[in-house]
């Protein structure tokens, strides 16, 4: 039978459903779905595929799978060798996402559904898969606006791990009743599994004290990780774990920077150092410590399974008291001043009786506990949602049109020409369907703000309030230089949310546009080039934003200005 026929609603009855849990980033996301994918491959009626660009993803999937019971899963590598030669030579946990996707779209087509802990892996309905049902897996239960991207409204369905989660998203517009489930949490299940209970890096004579910076901007390593050691090295009261978010430190380079920075460190007894192993993401920290000193990570919700003293750190300064992004600050003391680390651990402690009633009330609003397991549950709601698909409506064609394989090909070449040929020079490139699309919506608000400027009518608005701009639209803007003029700073809307765009000129009279907006791309923070007629583009990614300078001047002064920006100057 041609593997490109149109599928019939009789061949769609009398088969399994074919579901891929898809594991295109780095490990921690795999631990979100793992259990799940074992739950639904016991059943009947579903075949059930686990894939990664990443032999070591897969290795651990099987021993996760194992350790959880066992299930008949299909284990597949999808490293086609170009793409593996690029994660070797980078160090990256997994090869440029578009690529992996570019490269694997017709293979993913073929599924009924497909399951992901990210959103990046729609870009598959564009570039060669529109066939499969997409199933949004819930990656961290944490409060901050990144966790609720607008692009989990074109999800089938999405699995949330509790009250807030749905409520939220349902405010935003992004699910619907019928296309979304409460399920809890399956990473504890999975982690449960994997994790080794009795293992510790230190005797137990001390409390253990968790250092988890998150990787974004809004994270705290850059002002505190230094200090705080240095003041943990000085005591003997505690043991320190520090273990940043695994992407903090993805790539050899930031791993050389970061053993180069803590090598003093690095043989003191009462201080672990962990730049990313599995222990890092398997909660073997957050169920060890006693005490947990954070920013923004969700991991703080994993932490309060069982109440225990936290202390947040705030280098920005963050009006955060009415800021749902924030709401996790309501467990513990927050603290800006990078004096007196250890003192404020012992306030969090010694206070620690004030917060275990918000503590709880917090937990159990972010994960819907009940009798059955969460990954059954998912399960369950995944099952009963591809039947119903399956009953109403006939399957789509797996013929691909040519439209499609030329997406397909046009995202590999890109992902090859644009990003990895001047890899060396530009770090690597975002993803290009998405990069594309907020290439597009830079140079269209820069060149919306020059009409503006021309206008009698719109008067510009020179106030650049970075705090109130992050605040309206989660998009924290980096600050400019002082001798640069502000003329104009508009919040413009786009499909994957609000953006916001300044308009500048330097004291050589150069004008030109600072682009943000959030994106989950593979990025690197080293800006990589492009066009749009007279319009050069400067583009690069911090964390989960994406930021363009735009501007009719020539690419090497693009870079520069980019150079002079700074993510963490207050101006």
């Amino acid at each position: 039978m041609d593997e490109n026929a149109p599928r019939t609603p009789a061949d769609d009855q009398s088969r399994p459903m074919r579901v891929c849990f898809f594991f295109n980033a780095q490990r921690h996301q795999l631990l979100h779905g793992i259990a799940t994918a074992a739950a639904l491959a016991r059943r009947s009626g579903f075949e059930v595929h686990v894939l990664s660009p990443s032999p070591e993803h897969i290795e651990y999937a099987k021993r996760a799978v194992e350790r959880l019971g066992g299930a008949p899963i299909v284990f597949s590598v999808a490293a086609p060798m170009l793409a593996y030669a690029i994660r070797q030579m980078t160090g990256a946990a997994v090869p440029p996402k578009v690529l992996s996707l570019g490269l694997l779209a017709r293979h993913l087509d073929r599924f009924d559904a497909i399951a992901v802990p990210e959103r990046t892996s729609l870009v598959l309905k564009r570039i060669g898969a529109p066939s499969p049902r997409y199933i949004h897996l819930d990656h961290g239960a944490g409060d901050r606006a990144a966790g609720f991207d607008p692009r989990i409204a074109r999800f089938d369905i999405a699995l949330m791990a509790g009250r807030k989660h749905h409520e939220r998203l349902l405010r935003h517009g992004l699910i619907r009743p019928e296309n979304c489930a409460i399920v809890g949490y399956p990473k504890f299940e999975a982690a449960d599994a994997v994790r080794d209970p009795d293992w510790s890096p230190f005797d137990g004579t001390r409390p253990i004290v968790l250092y988890n910076p998150h990787f974004t901007r809004l994270g705290s390593w850059q002002e505190f990780g230094l200090p705080l050691l240095r003041a943990f090295a000085e005591q003997d009261r505690y043991d320190l774990v520090v273990a940043p978010h695994v992407r903090m430190l993805d790539g050899r380079r930031k791993r050389r920077q970061w053993a180069a920075m803590t090598e003093e460190f690095a043989r003191n007894p009462h201080i672990h150092l962990d730049p990313g192993s599995d222990r890092s993401i398997d909660m073997t920290y957050t169920m060890l410590a006693d005490v947990y000193v954070g920013d923004v990570s969700s991991q703080i919700y994993e932490f309060l399974r069982t109440p225990r003293p936290c202390l947040f750190l705030d280098p920005h300064a963050v009006a955060w008291e009415a800021d749902e992004n924030y709401a996790h600050w309501r467990f513990g003391p927050v603290v800006r001043s990078t004096l007196a680390l250890v003192a404020a651990v012992d306030e969090a402690r010694a206070t620690h009786p004030e917060f275990v009633e918000v503590q709880q009330r917090g937990f159990d609003t972010t994960f819907e506990r009940s009798g059955l397991p969460a990954s059954e549950r998912a399960a369950t709601a995944i099952a009963e949602h591809l039947d119903d698909a399956r009953r109403h409506r006939a399957a789509p064609s797996r013929a691909v049109p040519a439209w499609r394989r030329m997406q397909r090909v046009a995202a590999i070449v890109l992902a090859l020409g644009t990003g990895w040929l001047a890899h060396d020079i530009a770090g690597p490139l975002a993803t290009p369907a998405n990069a594309s699309d907020f290439i597009d919506d830079a140079v269209m608000s820069h060149r919306a703000t020059l009409i503006r400027a021309d206008m009698i009518s719109q008067p510009e608005v020179t106030d650049y309030d970075r705090a109130e701009l992050e605040k309206a639209t989660g998009v924290a803007m980096p600050g400019l230089p002082a001798d640069w003029k502000v003329l104009d700073v508009q919040v413009y809307p786009s499909d994957a949310g609000p953006s916001v765009q300044v308009s500048a000129e330097t004291t050589k009279g150069e004008r030109f546009s600072v682009f943000g907006m959030k994106a989950d791309t593979p990025g690197g923070t080293k800006p990589s080039l492009d066009r749009r007629q007279a319009d050069s583009v400067a583009y690069w990614e911090e964390g989960d934003l994406a930021f363009a300078i735009v501007g009719s001047m020539d690419a090497k002064r693009l870079l520069q200005l980019a150079a002079d920006l700074d993510p963490d100057d207050a101006s």
